[in-house]
């Protein structure tokens, strides 16, 4: 939907495109302040998170105070010093704003509901303006990275995709398998399995990034990717909620679901990615080839890049996090938990672990905010 205006300082709002999430767009005092609603998630309203909007018909130097007025979370990093992205036609890669100029309360006006309120300054008349909760990376994004790896003569050796299924709205769900090419005595089939998938959770944009620079490494030139290529076969689903993605959802899919608490008894029909998804892994593991399932998310209130296991009974669980934090400096294991609340005993980690008996089964978590 869009907000019509023609006269320059009467701002015009739009979100129909992808990844776009807005409800609507109320002018509440003249050219400088509006107060925003985020649109829930189809057939789920209690997700009010993710936004994604442009903004046109601005006077240079127009100073405007927008005011998201419905979130659904009372925890944020926007308390923390995270600030909402910028971008625009003349200035196309994204910006965070001054987090000085962002403000996270609850409103009084707003029936002391949550609001995030931020003040920008247009620059140019003649440009669009987008703004976003974080680092958008549509389905398209996704397809444009895949086509290229598949016409780029050196990653297309140690990469193949086909396709898992499709989603409930009939969008491409991809399975990408990274692997060396075979070699006498050392075949793909028998070589052990790491099963990696990211964006089950929408508005979860950053694990995409995740996701897409593990991609590019695996299939890079590297000597520890090729090393690893050796050893391992990697399997990848990169966008297991593709029609929540596309239309702007925080959290569920067409059905109104979370898709990450239906890893019990998930329906063919209603939950088409995590069924087939639950099936590939249960036959990698019973030819007795899978070692390890990562769910990559992005974490909407805590700091760092952390995972979150299942309890064990020697520890064993605890030994991948442990090495991934000894080697790299950007995970960090003291905030790595390994127990099971109620509401988790649905997701991908935990299933995997004690359905299908994966000791090192995890939920890989980035924050939105460093």
């Amino acid at each position: 939907g869009k907000s019509s205006g023609s006269s320059a300082g009467k701002l015009v709002f739009d979100w129909n495109f992808e990844c776009g999430n807005l409800q609507s767009a109320d002018e509440t005092v003249k050219e400088s302040e509006y107060d925003l609603k985020i649109r829930p998630d189809t057939n789920n309203p209690r997700y009010r998170v993710w936004f994604y909007f442009s903004v046109r018909n601005a006077r240079r130097k127009q100073v405007v105070l927008f005011n998201l007025t419905n979130f659904s979370k009372g925890k944020s990093l926007y308390r923390d010093g995270m600030s909402p992205l910028v971008r625009s036609t003349s200035r196309p890669h994204w910006q965070r704003l001054p987090s000085r100029s962002t403000y996270y309360y609850k409103c009084p006006r707003h029936k002391m509901g949550y609001v995030l309120s931020f003040v920008f300054e247009f620059d140019s008349e003649e440009d669009t303006y987008w703004f976003a909760y974080s680092f958008p990376y549509t389905y398209t994004d996704l397809q444009d990275f895949l086509l290229g790896l598949e016409r780029d003569e050196s990653s297309s050796v140690t990469f193949t995709r086909s396709e898992l299924c499709r989603s409930i709205g009939g969008n491409r769900c991809d399975l990408l398998q990274i692997t060396a090419p075979p070699r006498p005595g050392n075949q793909p089939s028998d070589r052990q399995c790491f099963v990696i998938s990211g964006r089950v959770h929408p508005g979860e944009s950053n694990a995409s990034w995740v996701v897409k620079g593990l991609v590019r490494f695996l299939t890079g030139d590297g000597c520890v990717a090729r090393l690893l290529r050796e050893q391992f076969v990697f399997y990848v689903v990169p966008m297991l909620n593709p029609d929540g993605v596309i239309n702007g959802f925080y959290r569920v899919s067409l059905s109104g679901q979370d898709l990450n608490r239906q890893w019990a008894d998930p329906g063919r029909s209603m939950h088409p990615t995590i069924f087939h998804l639950k099936q590939f892994v249960k036959g990698l593991a019973d030819e007795g080839r899978l070692i390890c399932y990562i769910d990559v998310h992005g974490h909407s209130t805590k700091r760092n890049v952390f995972m979150y296991g299942c309890t064990g009974t020697d520890g064993r669980e605890k030994l991948f996090p442990k090495l991934l934090g000894e080697r790299s400096p950007h995970f960090s294991f003291k905030d790595c938990r390994f127990d099971v609340d109620r509401s988790k005993e649905n997701t991908g980690r935990v299933v995997v672990y004690r359905e299908v008996g994966i000791v090192h089964s995890f939920t890989l978590e980035a924050s939105f905010c460093g």
